[in-house]
């Protein structure tokens, strides 16, 4: 699975978003002084936008990861001081204890073993470290689109990228009549129309009571409010700040 998942992705070009739009995300979850000086881990960096912009805001050492040999080309490009691998969110190339600061932004729900993946994030994290985990919340409509996408992310490719314009085409106009004050993306619909239904991949969803329950004793998670918004303004995302507490 994390093999199609890469090869999916290498396929996929992200739309970069601004590199300040990037920070000013970052900067509403994480103070400037955990950051400056820190080691960061960008798990599941995609195309390195947030890795560039750790870089930017005066991260020590930045690192990232993703299933994606294209999508790490990329981030390179973007970030030349920072070091990429190739590696799975249940499986970090890391020493115990190695980083100060992790992102993992979009990337959870794609994994088969969240609980997994969980406990990679604690273990790379260092005491009194913070993980920010962006995933999506359990839903209806979250599992309604989770249904499509079991059966879209099967259909022929030309077909996909048929339904994904004419999505692309039909989406701004419901949300200016559904939800006519939520906030502009600057990520492109059809790139988040990929992201939804045709990732070969079961998505996971999450509440911040199952979050906790993965984190385990010697962690605190709490939830918090960045700018994201869904154009459609459905709550169908959730933001938790996982933070290291005390080690047995």
């Amino acid at each position: 699975m994390t093999d199609s998942q890469g090869r999916f992705w290498d396929t996929v070009s992200a739309v970069a978003a601004p590199l300040s739009e990037a920070q000013t995300l970052i900067e509403s979850i994480l103070p400037s002084h955990t950051i400056r000086g820190g080691t960061v881990l960008d798990a599941g960096c995609g195309a390195g936008d947030y890795a560039a912009a750790f870089v930017g805001m005066g991260a020590g050492h930045v690192s990232g990861c993703d299933v994606s040999a294209g999508s790490l080309a990329a981030a390179g490009a973007k970030s030349p001081t920072a070091a990429f691998a190739l590696a799975s969110l249940t499986a970090l190339p890391y020493p115990d204890d190695s980083f100060d600061v992790l992102w993992v932004w979009g990337a959870l729900h794609y994994v088969p073993d969240p609980a997994r993946a969980l406990e990679e994030i604690r273990r790379v994290l260092r005491p009194q470290g913070v993980a920010v985990i962006h995933t999506l919340r359990r839903s209806v409509w979250v599992g309604i689109e989770n249904g499509a996408s079991a059966v879209l992310s099967r259909a022929p490719r030309p077909l996909q990228e048929g339904l994904i314009r004419l999505g692309a085409g039909i989406i701004p106009l419901v949300a200016r009549l559904v939800a006519p004050r939520s906030p502009k993306t600057s990520k492109a619909i059809q790139q988040k129309l990929r992201e939804r239904f045709f990732v070969p991949a079961r998505l996971t969803t999450f509440t911040l009571e199952t979050l906790r329950e993965m984190a385990g004793v010697g962690f605190t998670v709490q939830e918090t409010h960045p700018p994201v918004s869904d154009l459609l303004g459905r709550n169908i995302s959730i933001t938790a700040v996982m933070r290291g507490t005390e080690r047995d």
